[in-house]
């Protein structure tokens, strides 16, 4: 471990084998993301006294995977709970900061990489955020896997300087190689650790998801780049073959229209290969509903089939994986979010702006899962369990496929229903 005491500790931080383990497999995915497949290392062959440029056919279903998983679970915004004054502020936080954005690619970020992390400050008077790129990001935890301080780290291509910003709980240090450029007060905190559930041989980080679907993908690419190659060499450039009588000259492997004479009982036809079409379908079938299996996506999301007139209670079950992928990592977002509220609570007291302890720890947060819904029945079972007296209007308003921000409905309802005051009469001339 790390003793931060040391003078230039954080120079020894991304030396550290489990940091540099972690950020190759970081950039490993970001390369594949970025199209840059397996695949693509295929040698070319010999084809016909020529060379032939194999198949490298590139898939970003993964991708597609990806987005997937992170519009369900943040494509609609937070609700955000409680203390009508506390959340007023706090939307009024996540707007002007752009917080939604920022919601969005921690999932992403997750999603691809099983850690994000996040730095809140002050800037003026609106609150900001700096997502830290996963390759850049080092945390440190003490031998008691306490979190002490936070590096990022980065080196420049072009100048080759590298950059420090050491983050304590209470200050923020800049350095360029060696040298201190620049030190300021931290408002907040370390920087938030997001970090997935199951986790690395290392246990403080989370393992990324797309180390056990990459594989597969790369299976899948490399047996339909070389079923691409067989029906293009073998099956669509068949070979001539002649019978009986040899000919003169050698026959042009492009021949078309050309006419060929044969002696009595001599003849010429084209052979081409016979695929085992049956056998190449059966594993690539398997492989595709391996890959979307351990994926948790459901057919209908990949137009496998078709969820048109399908009951609620059919649509949890074909979401029901979704649902639990989501949820595993809602706990992890949820934990980082309420850090994050503690950070905004700060900052807000710095303007003058406190609310009691009572009032933040009664503040809730409601993902607004991205799954398709049958509307008219929802509404209709959240109006009888309303008229049942088991939910409160709020608990509707929280609910409802209509909804995106409680505080703003409950206000509008609100003025609504609030008697409006007669307007005075103006005196005649």
């Amino acid at each position: 471990m790390i003793d931060i005491t040391k003078p230039y500790w954080w120079e020894d931080v991304p030396q550290e084998i489990e940091h540099q383990k972690r950020i190759a497999n970081v950039l490993n995915i970001k390369q594949y993301f970025l199209r840059l497949h397996k695949v693509l290392h295929r040698p070319d062959f010999k084809f016909k006294g020529e060379t032939y440029k194999t198949a490298k056919i590139v898939l970003q279903t993964l991708k597609s995977i990806s987005d997937f998983h992170t519009s369900y679970i943040l494509g609609n915004p937070i609700s955000i709970n409680g203390d009508q004054g506390l959340v007023k502020e706090f939307n009024r936080i996540y707007k002007k900061g752009r917080f939604d954005t920022i919601d969005y690619k921690i999932a992403q970020d997750l999603d691809r990489y099983g850690n994000s992390f996040e730095y809140d400050y002050l800037d003026g008077d609106v609150v900001k955020c700096h997502l830290i790129a996963n390759e850049s990001a080092y945390p440190v935890y003490s031998d008691e896997e306490n979190y002490i301080a936070f590096v990022e780290y980065w080196q420049d291509a072009e100048s080759g300087i590298k950059h420090y910003y050491v983050y304590y709980p209470d200050k923020v240090q800049v350095y360029q190689d060696s040298v201190l450029k620049d030190e300021k007060p931290n408002l907040t905190g370390l920087p938030i650790h997001y970090a997935l559930l199951d986790k690395t041989e290392y246990n403080f980080f989370g393992d990324a998801p797309m180390n056990d679907l990459i594989p597969v993908m790369d299976k899948i690419e490399k047996l339909l780049s070389k079923l691409d190659d067989s029906i293009t060499t073998l099956s669509l450039n068949p070979l001539g073959v002649s019978i009986g009588r040899g000919i003169d000259s050698s026959i042009s492997k492009d021949m078309c229209g050309e006419t060929l004479n044969y002696e009595a009982g001599g003849n010429f036809k084209y052979a081409s290969a016979e695929l085992d079409y049956n056998s190449i379908k059966l594993e690539l079938d398997n492989l595709i509903q391996q890959l979307y299996t351990i994926a948790c996506v459901p057919s209908a999301v990949i137009g496998q089939s078709n969820i048109a007139n399908v009951s609620e209670i059919s649509l949890k079950l074909l979401f029901s994986q979704s649902d639990n992928r989501a949820k595993k990592m809602a706990k992890v977002i949820k934990d980082g979010f309420f850090q994050r509220f503690i950070y905004f609570r700060k900052l807000l007291a710095l303007q003058g702006k406190t609310f009691s302890d009572d009032n933040f720890l009664d503040m809730n947060i409601t993902f607004n899962f991205n799954r398709p819904i049958d509307t008219q029945n929802m509404m209709n079972e959240l109006k009888t369990q309303h008229d049942m007296g088991s939910i409160s209007k709020q608990t509707i308003i929280d609910l409802s496929p209509y909804t995106t921000n409680t505080a703003l409905e409950i206000d509008r309802i609100k003025a609504e229903t609030e008697p409006k005051m007669p307007t005075e009469a103006k005196p005649t001339s």
